[in-house]
């Protein structure tokens, strides 16, 4: 070859190189652009996170209306804002993105498919009108699901589509791909003196070739992550599915079983393979072999007419074998229906139980008084017009707090146990027995047949309760006091009646117990004139009708005063001087001991500041006072604003107080032993229990009442008794008084039996402080008694 051949050779491969460089470079450009275009497989993969986003929401949601639910109301909003942070994604307009282009393209390519995106949007909008403001109920949870619900197959479907859709486009880019590397081969043989150059160029598309084949097996990988997703998804929804506590079941608009869980078919008694997809009637018919109905067949024939109708409701069905469900029923949009069945059977026996409790007597079991006063309502109601047709019989057991005291309180509950079972055989299907508190009984006869028979069957109750009753080996004796009162035209209002048979019963206990009575009208006057009675008794603390007298007390040894006890006196503007033993119960039963109590203390602590500093004051205290928790701070304050030791006060109780024992009178009586006040017993002796009271609490001074030492001179056993009572004080390491000393025999008896002090007619009457003088007043010094008129004194305050 000439070298002019050569040279056109040289030129004309310098030329194919540079045509084949441009060619090149062409190439190189069509294969960036192919590569490019793999992104546009991210369409399938965007719809698919989509979808998996939708079932999470969709789980949040189911999750959020389970009982025991851990979700929160600002975890449903988040779910929700991705949502539509996702079908903002498919709705872009935006041509300058190639994967948002390519994620159009897809959603424009099918009518369908922008159906689907518009449906997605409005049913997240009514999603987020459910949940948007808080509190999220179970009902709104449930509401959203039933939205959501009807898109899963419609975005499983655009989800399949967009797989399909992303596979084609990666079928012509691999076509596009194989074209393109037939050409850089062809090239490689032709131009294989480019050598060098055009190998590397060949090897650098090779490794960006090998690039875009990881990719797409990433985008496989990811996908099948996506669908592992899903699956897990299922799983858990089959699980919360299972673990409801109710019975759930979904029917599609063909009327067949799509969804249910275990409940569910336990309600059938059919095995879930003869479940699934099986009509409402084929499930009743499968079922109906045994010799019951099952739960399913009953509950059924009230959803029949709501599935017919489209409608939903809520309601409670009573099965054969006692059982009860509670029914939601409720139309799908598509034309189905969903419903969940809860067994009410232990809430409804828990209900029955509390509304017994609330109408019965606990220990007894008899209807109590709310029942019997409902029961009484009734009647009256039912009977106006009808004269004598309703009577009520109150019955108080008579010594029923001996047997409390005798034998505790476990012998008194067994007692009104048997009494109430008496009672309710006595009274029979006509009349009702009831419990109204403590040893109190009632009956209502709403066919009584006149006073007679009324008086009658009262009388049979007493022989019948009065029956002695045995109790671990013991035979008790009680008694039964009974008050009658009729149905009469003034007599409307069931508390008049309840009123006139309590003044029966007050007035048969007054009789002597045992003892029927019929209500009378003297007994209504007479409990006007106690009404009458406790107004005064009301206003004579403001009036200034309400006095303090003062009784000394003496020393025996040096007979010399040694203090006094403050008594309370009452003189009425009309009345005169009114018996303690008139007004004190009056004020108990009032509750106006209170009062009259703190005024007395206050008043005699006041009065004792002006005596000398040894001199003592002693105060009684009612057993009412101790019932509230302020005594103590009371006798504080008192004791504070006289400013007088509280060794120089003396507080009295008597047997009464420590009867009931409780807690709360043994802490109070603790509490003024502390503070330094001194505490003394009355009355003493007078109480069958009264020596097992000094193991209770540690009296310093043991009063003997006055019966035992007018006694002392004509009877010796009442010498015996206080010289007992005198000894046991000096054994126990107290001081013992004597009350009602009135001669000097008696004087010196209790001086020779040791007696510490004493009080009585002998040293003084009571007066007011203005009348006691100095020291040694209200004791003349010949030791001759004062004269003046005798008043009557509290009941277990001396003489």
């Amino acid at each position: 070859m000439s070298l002019r051949t050569l040279k056109w050779c040289l030129a004309a491969t310098v030329c194919c190189f540079a045509a084949a460089t441009i060619y090149l470079s062409y190439v190189i450009v069509e294969r960036q652009t192919a590569l490019h275009n793999v992104s546009r497989y991210n369409a399938a993969w965007t719809v698919s996170q989509g979808v998996s986003e939708f079932m999470r929401l969709e789980h949040r949601l189911a999750a959020y209306a389970l009982p025991g639910r851990n979700v929160s109301t600002d975890e449903l909003r988040l779910r929700l804002d991705i949502m539509f942070s996702r079908l903002d994604l498919f709705e872009s307009e935006s041509e300058s993105v190639g994967h948002e282009r390519s994620l159009r393209h897809f959603i424009e390519s099918d009518p369908s498919h922008a159906a689907t995106i518009g449906n997605l949007r409005e049913a997240l909008q009514a999603v987020e009108v459910l949940i948007a403001n808080p509190p999220v109920t179970v009902a709104d949870a449930t509401a959203a699901l039933a939205i959501l619900e009807p898109l899963d197959a419609q975005l499983t479907a655009l989800a399949a589509k967009a797989a399909s859709h992303g596979a084609s486009l990666a079928g012509e880019d691999q076509t596009a791909l194989q074209r393109l590397h037939g050409l850089f081969t062809a090239l490689a043989v032709g131009l294989i003196l480019c050598g060098v150059a055009l190998i590397v160029l060949l090897l650098s598309q090779n490794g960006l070739l090998t690039r875009a084949q990881d990719r797409l097996r990433n985008l496989a990988d990811r996908l099948q992550a996506t669908t592992r997703s899903l699956q897990a998804q299922n799983e858990r929804f089959d699980a919360a599915l299972e673990n409801m506590s109710q019975a759930l079941c979904t029917f599609d608009r063909g009327g067949r079983l799509a969804v249910f869980n275990e409940r569910f078919a336990a309600l059938t008694g059919l095995p879930e393979d003869e479940l699934s997809g099986a009509t409402t009637e084929e499930i009743i018919e499968r079922s109906a072999v045994g010799a019951y109905p099952t739960a399913f067949q009953q509950i059924s024939t009230r959803q029949r007419p709501l599935v017919k109708q489209k409608r939903g409701a809520l309601f409670t069905q009573e099965l054969e074998d006692g059982r009860a469900f509670s029914v939601s029923h409720e139309p799908l949009p598509d034309g189905g229906w969903l419903a969940t069945y809860e067994d009410i059977s232990e809430r409804r026996r828990a209900e029955a139980r509390i509304a017994h409790m609330a109408h019965h007597d606990p220990l007894t079991d008899l209807p109590n008084r709310t029942l019997f006063q409902e029961r009484l309502d009734a009647s009256l109601a039912r009977s106006q017009g009808e004269e004598g047709r309703t009577a009520v019989f109150l019955l108080d057991l008579d010594g029923f707090k001996d047997v409390n005291d005798t034998l505790g309180h476990h012998a008194g509950d067994e007692l009104l146990k048997v009494v109430a079972k008496r009672l309710q055989s006595s009274t029979g299907a006509k009349r009702m027995a009831a419990r109204i508190g403590g040893d109190e009984f009632a009956v209502l006869d709403e066919t009584a047949d006149g006073a007679e028979a009324n008086l009658e069957f009262a009388r049979r109750l007493i022989a019948f309760l009065s029956c002695p009753y045995a109790f671990e080996g013991k035979q008790i004796d009680i008694g039964v006091s009974v008050g009658i009162a009729d149905h009469a035209e003034e007599t409307g209002h069931p508390d008049d009646l309840l009123k006139r048979a309590d003044l029966a019963l007050y007035q048969a206990k007054a009789d002597g117990k045992g003892r029927a009575r019929l209500f009378e009208p003297a007994m209504d006057a007479h409990l006007l004139v106690r009404k009458a009675f406790e107004a005064d008794l009301r206003a004579a603390l403001q009036r200034g009708e309400i006095s303090v007298h003062y009784q000394p007390l003496l020393d025996t040894a040096t007979r010399s005063i040694c203090g006094y006890e403050a008594l309370m006196r009452w003189q009425h503007p009309t009345r005169g001087w009114v018996s303690p033993a008139e007004f004190i119960p009056v004020a108990e039963d009032t509750g106006l001991i209170d009062a009259l109590g703190e005024w007395v203390m206050r008043h005699a602590l006041q009065e004792a500041a002006g005596w000398p500093d040894h001199f003592t004051v002693a105060v009684n205290l009612s057993a009412v006072q101790f019932r509230g928790a302020t005594l103590s701070r009371m006798v504080m304050s008192a004791l504070a604003a006289a400013g007088i030791s509280p060794g120089r006060l003396h507080l009295e109780i008597t047997e009464s107080v420590l009867l009931a024992a409780s807690e709360q009178t043994l802490s109070t009586l603790h509490q003024l032993k502390e503070l330094g006040v001194r505490i003394a017993m009355d009355d003493f002796g007078t109480g069958y229990s009264s020596l097992s009271y000094l193991r209770c609490f540690p009296f310093d001074t043991i009063k003997i009442d006055q019966s035992f030492v007018r006694d002392l001179s004509t009877g010796p056993e009442a010498l015996s008794v206080v010289q007992l009572i005198i000894s046991l004080g000096a054994s126990l390491g107290m001081e013992t008084t004597a009350e009602g000393v009135e001669t000097e025999a008696q004087y010196a008896c209790l001086q020779a039996l040791g007696c510490t002090h004493m009080q009585g007619y002998l040293f003084g009457r009571p007066k007011p402080a203005s009348e006691l003088g100095h020291v040694g007043a209200g004791m003349p010094q010949d030791g001759t008694p004062d004269s003046g008129p005798s008043q009557t004194l509290l009941a277990g305050q001396g003489h």
